[in-house]
């Protein structure tokens, strides 16, 4: 089996040797424009969040039977053209995931940085300034954390919000009652909380959750943490809510589209905005991106493919 590792030569080695086993592997990176042509000879593909596996790139590539993505979400994905195609999707839905806690604590440290202004502090004293008054904070103790998705993600972060003596308050209709962080109704959590962080996956009923009408319902002095999807919150309506004031600040790890652009990022509205202003913090979706954290991924995802490879290489066989 032909099997492409677009992750390329970081790719865990412990996963490495599992890989080994079932064919030869490449390990290549590839901007998009050379990725589908790349991709034409091979068997299998494992890819991360920065390259699409459109149609047209699944309909480029005709020996390809096994798509391995080391992610939760699928969106990079044309998932009904790889159906249609017979193409076996691999991911990381549904695993145990709860030792692989990278994206917890970046969502952590963006909120403890975009409360206290500590990027702008440090780049003020860079500069040689020493101004404590011009970085005037808040606490967090005392103050209601809101989590929008209760799952391994946001009951990490409720733990977080509650060690530093916060209530912790949460919206999951797909999840039970939990003592930790009751459950609440959107609404609710959008107007008690101080601060709301995105733990949810995104889908249609995900998609623009927070728009004007969600900004509208939350407090002028709440701050906004995304680090699942740029596409749950409308770009353009958050946009308008930082200029007026109708939130405090936004800070963010993923942006919409955010596959499409490549390694350019300066044209993004909310990039251009965070230039000028400090209560807006991008990072460049590096929530699992750890050394603990790809580790733990790798080898969950190499192990999937063998899984894989080895059935299909037995039917071959027989």
């Amino acid at each position: 089996m032909k099997i492409l590792n677009t992750i390329g030569e970081q790719f865990n080695l412990e996963a490495q040797k599992v890989l080994k086993r079932f064919g030869e592997v490449e390990y290549q990176k590839f901007s998009q424009d050379e990725f589908g042509h790349a991709l034409k000879n091979f068997d299998a593909v494992i890819i991360g969040l920065g390259l699409r596996l459109d149609g047209g790139v699944i309909d480029g590539a005709p020996n390809l039977r096994l798509i391995a993505t080391a992610t939760t979400g699928l969106d990079h994905i044309d998932v009904a053209r790889a159906q249609e195609r017979g193409i076996q999707i691999l991911s990381l839905q549904d695993e145990d995931l709860k030792a692989v806690t990278g994206t917890a604590e970046l969502a952590w440290g963006l909120l403890i940085s975009l409360v206290r202004h500590i990027p702008e502090a440090f780049t003020d004293v860079k500069n040689g300034g020493w101004e404590r008054e011009k970085f005037f904070g808040n606490n967090l103790a005392g103050k209601t954390l809101g989590i929008v998705g209760l799952g391994r993600l946001g009951t990490m972060m409720a733990q977080y919000g509650r060690v530093f003596g916060m209530r912790v308050i949460a919206y999951d209709p797909y999840q039970d009652a939990s003592e930790g962080a009751p459950l609440v109704d959107f609404k609710i959590l959008l107007s008690e909380s101080d601060i709301i962080s995105i733990h949810a996956p995104f889908n249609k009923e995900t998609q623009d959750l927070f728009n004007k009408k969600a900004f509208r319902q939350m407090k002028n002095s709440a701050y906004l943490i995304n680090t699942s999807r740029g596409q749950i919150v409308n770009e353009a309506d958050v946009l308008k809510a930082l200029k007026s004031k109708t939130i405090a600040g936004y800070a963010a790890d993923v942006l919409a589209g955010e596959t499409e652009f490549g390694n350019d990022a300066s044209d993004h509205p909310l990039v251009t905005y965070a230039k000028e202003h400090e209560n807006v913090i991008i990072t460049p979706h590096i929530g699992g991106y750890t050394a603990e954290s790809r580790a733990a991924t790798d080898i969950i995802i190499a192990h999937k493919v063998a899984e894989h490879l080895g059935v299909i290489l037995a039917k071959q066989r027989d």
